[in-house]
């Protein structure tokens, strides 16, 4: 495996562990807020996450664009489709409510649908960490 392929790798893992720390302890914490409290500490999270996750996200996009024209293959493409989709996912759905979140209008609707619908990306997260891995470990084929 190239150095590039094993810094992807790197990204995936702490993609994973950001995205089950969100699902499992900050989501479902907005619902415990005041509407001032939520407010407040929103944007503070939205700033501070974005260092870590705009990065990541980026390098998941670079790296499998560099995966997909350096070694084209099943896996690759897989691993492309599965990073698009969760790009996709994050900017139509996600960013629509915390832009409403950020705006004052999130109502307890929208903090379960957080939460809920959040579950699609952690789930295909783990599913991209555990498909990359098992290439890296030689179980699919390049």
């Amino acid at each position: 495996m190239s150095d590039g392929l094993l810094w992807l790798l790197l990204a995936d893992g702490c993609m994973a562990g950001v995205i089950l720390s969100v699902q499992l302890v900050v989501y479902p914490g907005f619902r415990f807020y005041t509407e001032a409290g939520l407010d407040r500490w929103h944007r503070r999270y939205t700033q501070n996450i974005s260092l870590l996750v705009v990065p990541l996200m980026t390098l998941q996009l670079l790296g499998g664009g560099y995966w997909l024209l350096t070694r084209p293959g099943l896996t690759s493409v897989v691993y492309v489709l599965v990073v698009g989709l969760l790009w996709g996912f994050t900017f139509h759905t996600f960013v629509p409510l915390h832009r409403r979140i950020a705006q004052g209008f999130a109502d307890q609707r929208d903090l379960s649908l957080l939460v809920s619908k959040n579950w699609i990306r952690t789930v295909l997260w783990l599913l991209l960490l555990v498909w990359h891995l098992g290439f890296f470990l030689g179980l699919l084929p390049g």
